[in-house]
């Protein structure tokens, strides 16, 4: 015996329903920054795809990114293109204001790593 049960109305996407149940749960500013992160990360993989897997964005103060890298390395490019990435991430859809980057060197065992 099959019990199916008719949909009622428009099916909704998952993306529709997840800032309802973020606000409803009190995550709505936690869902904004991995929006955020990824928004970074995408940025990353265009223009240096060499850092993306090396480096992520862990905060934003006060409209600087706070990113941190794996390696001296990636935070020496980072630290140099820093202007660069930063008014991308301010014109870029998802991204934030931004007046600059802080690079800083992660932690063996750091969330990332």
């Amino acid at each position: 015996m099959s019990t199916k049960r008719t949909r009622k109305g428009r099916p909704e996407g998952l993306a529709g329903l997840l800032p309802e149940a973020a606000r409803a749960l009190g995550f709505e500013e936690e869902l904004r920054f991995a929006r955020t992160m990824g928004a970074f990360g995408d940025l990353l993989r265009e223009v240096a795809p060499h850092l993306a897997p090396v480096c992520h964005l862990v905060a934003i103060e006060r409209s600087r990114l706070i990113v941190e890298a794996r390696n001296p390395v990636a935070a020496q490019e980072l630290h140099l293109r820093g202007a660069e990435l930063a008014r991308a991430f301010s014109e870029r859809p998802g991204g934030e204001r931004s007046i600059g980057l802080t690079v800083r060197i992660a932690t063996p065992g750091s969330e990332h790593d």
